[in-house]
């Protein structure tokens, strides 16, 4: 790895732990959260995600994971609503 890699991954890693950072992408049929946190629970047309401050709830239909790694989380099906509770 290069120097200015390493430093700017230092960089990126100490902004996201002194901040919320999370992004949610939004896509037809799909919606990919970074930086989660875990899902908090998974019932039959909802999905809730724990986020660094807060949680983001998913609704929708036919819904599954598609893919869970240490920071993405990627969620497919059809999606009908998205909503933030407690993110500043």
């Amino acid at each position: 790895m290069s120097y200015g890699k390493e430093i700017s991954e230092k960089i990126k890693s100490n902004l996201d732990g002194a901040m919320n950072c999370y992004s949610v992408t939004l896509g037809k049929g799909y919606v990919v959260i970074e930086g989660h946190k875990g899902v908090l629970s998974f019932e039959s047309g909802r999905i809730s995600v724990r986020l660094k401050k807060g949680k983001i709830d998913i609704e929708g239909d036919g819904m599954n994971i598609a893919s869970s790694q240490k920071e993405e989380l990627v969620i497919k099906g059809k999606i009908t609503n998205l909503s933030l509770d407690g993110v500043e």
